[in-house]
């Protein structure tokens, strides 16, 4: 349920994204991003040379539990936003235990009637701290695309 909030999430605000999204594949330093989302920078609703590297990278991590939480697998954040998706049970956990989530720019868990994802502070996040992206437009993008097209090919 929480993956099928974030699809929907992603495609309402016109991103184009993928799932499984892996970077530094082959190496020690192998991550995988839940999801990873791109929207490019159109002022105007007019494309321009510089939208790609102006544009924004969303960055998802979806657990479900807290034994997921703690697995080590995952929050891998590399976006310019970069969001914690979780049960609200889970966000509950995470703050009575106060752990920090500082590469996270927000929380989200589903609303109530589980349509929809409600954003929640992330613990430790600032707005003076703000999350940039470490990884050049051309590599989020070649990932994203390489997401898709294994994918297709499974």
């Amino acid at each position: 349920m929480l993956g099928r909030l974030v699809e929907r999430r992603l495609t309402y605000r016109h991103y184009y994204w993928a799932s499984e999204v892996s970077f530094d594949k082959g190496t020690p330093q192998e991550r995988r991003i839940d999801y990873v989302g791109f929207k490019p920078y159109t002022p105007n609703y007019a494309v321009e040379p510089a939208s790609v590297e102006l544009g924004t990278f969303v960055c998802y991590e979806v657990k479900s539990c807290m034994a997921d939480f703690t697995s080590g697998n995952g929050l891998t954040f590399y976006g310019d936003r970069n969001y914690l998706v979780c049960p609200a049970e889970l966000y509950e956990r995470l703050k009575e235990q106060e752990i920090m989530l500082d590469a996270v720019n927000a929380v989200l868990c589903p609303s109530r009637s589980g349509l929809s994802l409600i954003p929640r502070p992330a613990m430790g996040y600032s707005p003076e701290k703000q999350s940039y992206r470490r990884r050049v437009a051309s590599e989020m993008l070649w990932q994203i695309v390489q997401a898709n097209h294994e994918r297709e090919q499974a």
